[in-house]
This record gives C-alpha cells, sequence and structure tokens, in this order.
C-alpha cells in the first residue's frame, strides 16, 4: 500500500468516525412524526398515547420545534397499511448475507420495480433450528421521498423513515425503511473528507513554515556567531600586537593602520588625564608627545609628589624626573622636567 492510499484510507476512517459520534450524539434524543388526518402529529416518543408536541397540516412547524429536530433525530412513522411485508426463511449461517441474499431476491418480492423502493428488515429465530424468519418491509420508493420533501418544507429534515406496527413490542427496535445517511453517506463523507484533508493539509503547512524559519534562524545565529567569533580573533591578534612590535609590523598595512590606531591614546585623553593628576598650584611651561612618550616641564611648589600623582593618573607609567629639579627666581616655586612612558590605551593582556 503507498503512502497516499494509506492517508486517504485514515481520512476516510476519519469521516466514518465523525459521521457515527455526530449520529450517536443526536440519538440521545428523538422526535417521532406521523401522518395522520392529512397533517402530521410530532412525538416525543413512539407510543401512540405519548403527548403531542405539534401537529401541523401546513405551512413550517415552530422554531421550538426545528431547534429540536437539530438536537435530535427525526423519525418518520411509515403506516402499515402503506407496507408491503414478505417473509422468508433462511439458514442461520446466512445471516452477515443477509442483504445481498435480500437483495437478489427482491425482484421477486417487491409489487414495484425494484429501483423504485425502499425496504428494510426484521429477523427472529425460525421455527425450524438454525433457521431465520425474515421479514421483508417494502415500501414505494416515490411516496418516501415525497413525505421526506414536505417535511422538509416545512423545517424538518427526516433522518430515518421506520414502519410503524400498534402491536410491536416497545423494547423492540423499529424497522428502517430509509435513512438519511443511505443517501447522503458518500456526499457528506466527501465533505468530511474535504474539512479533514484541508485541517491535516494546514498542519503539514504550519510544520514545514516552522521548519524553514527554524532553519533559517539557525542558519542566520551560525552566521553571526562566525562574525562574532571573527571579530574576537582580530580583537586578541591586535592585543598580541600589542606586546610585540614584531607581529604588528607583520600585519598588512590596512591591519597595522589599524592596529595602531586601537592601541594609541588620544591627545585629548592625555590632556585630561594630565589635567586631573596636577596640582592646582601647578603650571607647564612645556608639553611634548611623541609616539609612546611624553615630556612636560613647569613649576611646582612641591615636586617630588608629581612622580606618584602621575603614575596614578592611569595612562602612564614610567614616570621619572629627567634633569635635577632647581627653585625658581621668586624662591617659592621650583622648576620640574618629567618623562614618561605612554601606556596603550587598550588593556593589553595577550590573551
Amino acid at each position: 500500500m503507498s503512502g497516499s492510499d494509506f492517508i486517504i484510507r485514515w481520512i476516510d476512517a476519519l469521516a466514518k468516525l465523525a459521521e457515527r459520534s455526530r449520529e450517536t450524539w443526536r440519538s440521545r434524543g428523538a422526535l417521532f412524526v406521523s401522518r395522520e388526518n392529512g397533517g402530521f402529529l410530532i412525538r416525543s416518543a413512539a407510543d401512540p398515547g405519548a403527548p403531542v408536541l405539534a401537529a401541523s397540516a401546513a405551512g413550517p412547524f415552530s422554531e421550538d420545534i426545528q431547534r429540536r429536530a437539530r438536537r435530535e433525530i427525526v423519525l418518520l412513522e411509515w403506516p402499515q397499511e402503506r407496507v408491503v411485508t414478505r417473509r422468508i426463511a433462511l439458514p442461520a449461517k446466512a445471516q452477515e448475507f443477509m442483504r445481498g441474499v435480500v437483495d437478489n431476491r427482491l425482484d421477486r418480492l417487491s409489487p414495484w420495480p425494484v429501483a423504485q423502493v425502499f425496504y428494510g428488515l426484521a429477523v427472529v429465530p425460525g421455527e425450524q433450528p438454525a433457521t431465520l424468519d425474515v421479514r421483508v418491509s417494502i415500501v414505494a420508493r416515490g411516496e418516501i421521498e415525497a413525505a421526506c420533501a414536505e417535511l422538509a418544507a416545512r423545517g424538518l429534515a427526516v433522518d430515518r423513515v421506520v414502519a410503524a406496527s400498534a402491536d410491536k413490542p416497545a423494547s423492540e427496535a423499529p424497522v428502517v425503511l430509509w435513512s438519511r445517511n443511505m443517501r447522503q453517506a458518500a456526499e457528506d463523507r466527501g465533505r468530511l473528507r474535504l474539512v479533514i484533508g484541508g485541517g491535516l493539509a494546514a498542519y503539514v503547512a504550519l510544520c514545514a513554515g516552522l521548519g524553514l524559519w527554524a532553519t533559517f534562524s539557525a542558519a542566520s545565529l551560525q552566521e553571526e556567531n562566525e562574525t562574532l567569533a571573527a571579530r574576537a580573533r582580530a580583537m586578541q591578534k591586535q592585543a598580541r600586537a600589542g606586546e610585540d612590535p614584531r607581529t604588528v609590523a607583520a600585519l598588512g598595512l590596512p591591519e597595522r593602520a589599524w592596529a595602531r590606531k586601537e592601541m594609541s591614546i588620544s591627545a585629548v585623553h592625555l590632556l585630561e588625564s594630565l589635567s586631573r593628576s596636577l596640582p592646582d598650584g601647578a603650571y607647564l611651561t612645556e608639553l611634548r608627545f611623541e609616539a609612546d612618550k611624553l615630556r612636560i616641564a613647569g613649576l611646582v611648589e612641591d615636586a617630588p609628589p608629581l612622580i606618584a600623582a602621575l603614575e596614578a593618573s592611569g595612562p602612564l607609567s614610567q614616570v621619572r624626573f629627567s634633569a635635577p629639579t632647581t627653585r625658581g627666581p621668586d624662591g617659592r616655586l621650583f622648576s620640574f622636567s618629567i618623562e614618561a612612558q605612554v601606556a596603550a590605551r587598550l588593556a593589553l593582556t595577550g590573551g
């Protein structure tokens, strides 16, 4: 069996299950319709003595009756005088082939052509052992269809036509002469197949869409991860280059320029650090910034603390006096000359 055949059979089984579930739900209650005096009587039980819910000779039934008919099955009781009954005896082993046997004999049992009748079966044990007594109830198809069409025009859709019998025990199931499922089963099942198939197709399409979205998202995340990894490798390379000048020299011209730019401290940042480190009474008379060397000269009241203050500023290291400090002409200020190493802007660890 191919995959498509399996799916079709599975959908067909679901459609049959849905039909049976709906029929079971509606079978919780029933409306019995009988024809009397040219009109229709509606009762809630098959017993002729049951209270009459509605009686109508013409015109539609009430809205309450129509709403109840949509919730419950509608059974049309066909008068016994309009039913032709035939009896046949069959062996008990023929029970599972009962309808086929009756179909083969129907042209001899029916007073009407076979294409113009509906029939129902009632089976009881025969008088002889291992035999069955089969009662075949036959009705004219045209009369059934006319009555169903008349009730449909009045707002009731007949589900089954059953043979009425005053002497039948209440516990015995009525003989079904016609069922709406017999006529509309293929059409209803076809609609259910379309609904179920459409739902399955929508579910498959949704799953496929989610799968594609997940695939594209994973690809996008992978691409982003690769980009971040490349940036991390570049930063590590630049960090290692800061520790070893030969690494910088080995880089290409654009990479070398970018590495030097990243590692070089800006003049603005350096001047800001100096302004925070120098005491308020200090004056600069010279400032030279070349590559990674800083040279400053000026006047201050107390020169030795300048070394510790400048080293604490952050970007300066190896701070030292490049010339002896001397007292100025006023005798209050001392002249100083300091040289320091300027650290790179990045915190280079070589990792």
